[in-house]
Formats: C-alpha cells, structure tokens, sequence
C-alpha cells in the first residue's frame, strides 16, 4: 500500500524551508540523506522541470527521496507527471481540495502526501485517497485517529518532541535551529558536513543581514511591508500572514463593501453609494481578524486612498479597529492628524517627490505639531494608480534610483524617520541595492499577489501569473492618473465601445467626480476592480507593477519572505 511508503525505518526528515539566493537547500537535503520537495511553478515549463528533477536525481545518498511540491499547481499535471515518473520522483505533495484541472493527480498511482490545516481537511483527504497527511504538530494526535501516518510541521524542539510523543512518524523542521533537536542531530550532521563556511552561517540563527524596521513605537523584525492593494486583494488573509512573518501587512480601505463580513445596501448587483461600498464596520472586521492571524508579531496597518469617498470615516474606522499603521497616499493626506487625534498609531504618507514629503511636513508640523512616522516612496514602476503624468512614467528621471536622494535630503530636515521605497523591488537583491543607497526598507506588493494567502480570487492570480512583460503596461484611469494593470479583453472591449455600462452606482473616489472621469476612460474604476477580485477575466481590471510579467509561482507568504529576506526558516522571528 501507498500508506506503507511513509513508514519508514529511519525517521524521515522533510525539506522545511526554501533555499535563499543561489543555495540549493534541496540538494543539500538529498545528500544528507533528507526527502527534498522542489515545488512546480503555476504553469510550468515541463522541460526546464524535468532537468532540474534530474539534477537533484544526482544528488541522492542512500535513504533520500525527491517529492514534488504541487501546491502551486494550476495547469499542466499531464506534463508534470510525466516529468516526475521519468525522473524518479517518490512522491507528491498537494492540497486537500485540487482545483478541477489537477484532479487526475488523485489517481496518479504515486504516493500522496496531503497538507491539511483541520481534522476536517485530513478526513476529506482520506477520502481523495491520501496516502499520508503533513499537518501542524498540534494536529497531530487529532488526525491520527483517521488511520494515516501523519508527518508533523514544527518550528520548535518542544513541538518536534510533542508531535513525536503523539504518532508523527516523520518531522518537517521549519527552522533550520530545529535540527539541533535530539530526534535531528544525526541528520544535522549529515547536512551541516555538504555545506560550506557560508552556507553553514545561513542556517545557524543570526545569520540574517538585513536591518530590523522600526517605525514609531512598532520594532519589525525584517524591513518589509507587504503594500495595500485593492479592491480584496489585501484583506485579513494576506495582512494577517505577512505581519505574523515579522513584516508590515497592510489591509485595503477600498472597496469593503464587498467583503463577506459586509452587508450594504445594493443596487444594479453593486453597493449603493460610497457609504455602501466602504462601510466602516467591516474595515474594522477585517483590522481585527488580521491581528488575530498576525498572532501579535509584526504589524497590521491599512492602506487608505486620499481620493476615497469616505476617507474621515475609514481612518476613524482603522483606529477602532485596532491599526497599527495608517499608510495614505493618491493625494496629500493633509488632514491625516487632526483625524487620528491621540491614538497611537503610526502615520505615513506616500510621495513621489522631495517636494510633496516637504508639504506635508510643513502642514502637519504647523497645524498638528507632528511628522510623519515614515515615508513611502512610490516610484513609477508600482502597479495601480502613479504619482506622474503618463509622460512621467516614463521619464528617467522618475526612478526610484534617481527620486529617492532628494527625498532623502528633504527626509532629513524634518528628522530621521524611516523611508521605505516602493515600485518595481523584486527581490533581496533589489532589498539590499536601495538600502545601501539610504532606504529603511522596501513596499511590496506584487510578490504578494504570488501567495496562497492573497484574498484574490484564483482568476485573478492566474492573470497576473500568465502574463508576459508585453501585456503589463499604463492605461487611462477615471481619476485623471495613467494605472498600471495587465491588458486584457476589458482594453480591448473599451477601445471597441463593447465595455460594461457605466452607472457609478457606487461612487468610490472623489477625483472620478460622480462618474464623470470613468465616462471619459470608458470604464467605472470600482466595478471593473470588484470584477477582478471576484474572478471575472472578461470585465476585470487587474492591476499590477512592472514586474508581474516574472510572477511564475504561487507560494506561502512565509516561504517568499523566506527568500526575501534570506533567513532560512525566518529564524529572526522563530527562534
């Protein structure tokens, strides 16, 4: 039986983190005699997945297996499995619920190890046929009255030996630090032995090179903040994740009316008025459920647009929600302070410019004797809505390179409150690059699209990961500004006159006057948003950052902060 495959005689040790730059962590595994788990892209390349299999294949000693990871899945199992078998892959790691498109990986006559976060989720993979379930070590002794092996996830020596006590009959360390747990020192050697000087610091705690963030009173671990995107790209599922990660989570102010907490009055299928669309109640929902799965690490702040309708009433809704941080931006948020009044809670503003941070400082230093707690610099690359004209765009001129020193300079008459850049920062090497030119830290939020966590819908991730650097570019937007989004049949449909009505039910931001500004695009900016976030490819409008052609992966947000930040197993938040 499949079942029997996970049994093992030695204890199996599961690959737990990712590797971070050029280190291959799952040939590393593999050598010290571990089960190594490559994991697919989204849409795959069948052959670049077959080499790299083979690769590893070579990297085998004596005990080890080669699992793929197909979480991230979306299309191509056919090809997919056929490159796992021919390369001697051992076993598949997948989801309890498959999208409808991997469903023939449940008859793939491999063993399956299933990922489950409930009871509820291991029963129904019995049910599809599991041969075994990885879960969290709290889980354990509740999952193994279903009759499966279960392997546990654990980030500690205490977990690891729990776990153990209950039946796991195999470990997935999470944090490299783990390995130094008695039922691991065997194969911590092994490793530790195929690893260089530098590879060996990587897994010992402190290894880490980036700064720790601190803005206002709140210490992070990492300087990353995932950006607000909106309309339901960044609610509670993706804040919560990233802040729980030692980063800043930002929630989206726009457009909660869509939100399933939510219950607005709607006409013609959408929120009636702006009191509809953005009801404060249920940004106050969604703060509080993502400082719920923040598990009080990192920070939870939102994300509010100046041109919002409503804007008074979503700050005052973010301060009793419990936010940490209100970042505004789309405009001077010139009034911020006088909202916000004693609450303790970080303010920062967006600007493109030397001279926008300059008149926000002199406003509210005049009239509210504060300053800002830090500054995002948004340069021309960022998906959404710009701070320059479409010209500007384009402008060398505008780079973040190039905007950044006299932002700085600015920065630094007022005091030394943190600047973090934002638009077109990839990964730790983009990271590194703007902190060695005076940055705090980096905004980002198109990497964060590429998570499990992101409250997108899964069409609208598919968008973003199919498209190519040729579909990703500046459009018209009724608030006055060029956006950047991925083309799709909405362009083409509005160039066509064949574009959904617009009827400004909702009323959503103040620059767009009442429908006038979406009549001149030809497209309401609200209902073509909601459409994206509810998975509707034919009349969404799916915003992105110049970037979004590389998006190959969906991932967790922990994995890709893993990367980002090159601390293998997050051990500065962890250990």
């Amino acid at each position: 039986m499949a079942e029997s495959f996970f049994k093992t005689a030695t204890l199996p040790t599961l690959q737990g983190w990712q590797a971070p730059g050029s280190l291959d962590f799952q040939a590393a595994f593999l050598r010290a005699g571990g089960w190594a788990l490559p994991r697919t892209e989204a849409f795959p390349d069948a052959a670049k997945l077959r080499e790299r299999l083979h690769e590893l294949k070579a990297s085998m000693r004596e005990g080890a297996k080669i699992g793929l990871d197909l979480r991230g899945l979306r299309d191509s199992a056919d090809s997919v499995m056929a490159a796992a078998r021919e390369a001697g892959v051992a076993f598949l790691l997948h989801t309890a619920e498959l999208p409808p498109s991997l469903a023939m990986l449940k008859h793939a006559n491999m063993p399956r190890l299933v990922a489950v976060q409930s009871p509820e989720e291991g029963a129904q993979a019995k049910a599809g046929g599991a041969s075994a379930l990885l879960a969290r070590a709290c889980d354990v002794a509740a999952l193994r009255f279903l009759g499966l092996p279960v392997m546990a996830v654990a980030d500690t020596e205490a977990e690891a030996k729990q776990a153990m006590a209950d039946g796991a009959i195999g470990l997935q360390p999470r944090t490299p630090s783990l390995l130094d747990a008695s039922p691991l020192a065997a194969f911590r050697t092994r490793l530790m032995a195929g690893l260089d000087s530098m590879a060996q610091a990587l897994v010992r705690k402190g290894a880490c090179t980036l700064p720790r963030l601190r803005i206002r009173n709140l210490d992070l671990a990492y300087p990353i903040q995932q950006g607000g995107m909106g309309v339901g790209i960044s609610w509670e599922g993706l804040a919560g994740a990233v802040a729980r990660e030692g980063c800043v989570g930002l929630v989206s102010a726009i457009g909660t009316g869509y939100h399933g907490s939510a219950n607005p009055t709607m006409r013609l299928g959408r929120p009636d008025g702006s009191d509809s669309l953005n009801p404060p109640k249920a940004l106050e929902w969604i703060i509080r459920a993502a400082r719920e799965r923040s598990e009080g690490r990192g920070a939870v702040g939102v994300n509010i647009l100046c041109a919002i309708e409503g804007y008074e009433s979503a700050v005052r809704a973010s301060i009793a929600g419990g936010a940490q941080m209100i970042v505004s931006g789309a405009g001077l948020p010139l009034a911020l302070p006088g909202y916000v009044g004693d609450a303790d809670v970080a303010l920062v503003p967006i600007v493109s410019s030397g001279r926008a941070l300059q008149v926000i400082c002199k406003q509210w230093q005049r009239k509210y004797n504060r300053l800002p707690d830090a500054v995002v610099l948004e340069g021309p690359e960022s998906g959404g809505h710009q701070g320059f004209s479409h010209d500007g765009c384009l402008d060398p001129a505008h780079t973040l390179e190039n905007i950044l020193p006299e932002v700085i300079e600015e920065r630094d008459k007022w005091g030394d409150f943190p600047i973090l850049v934002a638009g077109g920062v990839w990964d730790h090497a983009d990271i590194q690059r703007f902190l060695a030119l005076g940055a705090d830290g980096v905004q980002m939020g198109t990497r964060f699209i590429g998570t499990f966590e992101c409250d997108a819908s899964p069409i609208f991730k598919e968008v973003i990961l199919r498209a190519k650097a040729e579909d990703i570019g500046l459009m018209k937007s009724p608030v006055g500004l060029p956006a950047r989004g991925v083309r799709t049949s909405l362009q083409r449909r509005i160039e066509a006159g064949t574009a959904p009505q617009i009827r400004c039910v909702s009323n959503c931001l103040s620059p767009c006057g009442h429908g006038k500004g979406a009549a001149a695009v030809g497209y309401c900016i609200a209902d073509r948003l909601a459409d994206a976030m509810r998975g509707d490819e034919e009349s969404g409008l799916f915003f992105t950052g110049s970037n979004g052609a590389k998006l190959r992966e969906l991932v967790s947000v922990r994995d890709l902060i893993e990367e980002l930040t090159q601390d293998p197993g997050l051990q500065r938040v962890y250990v």
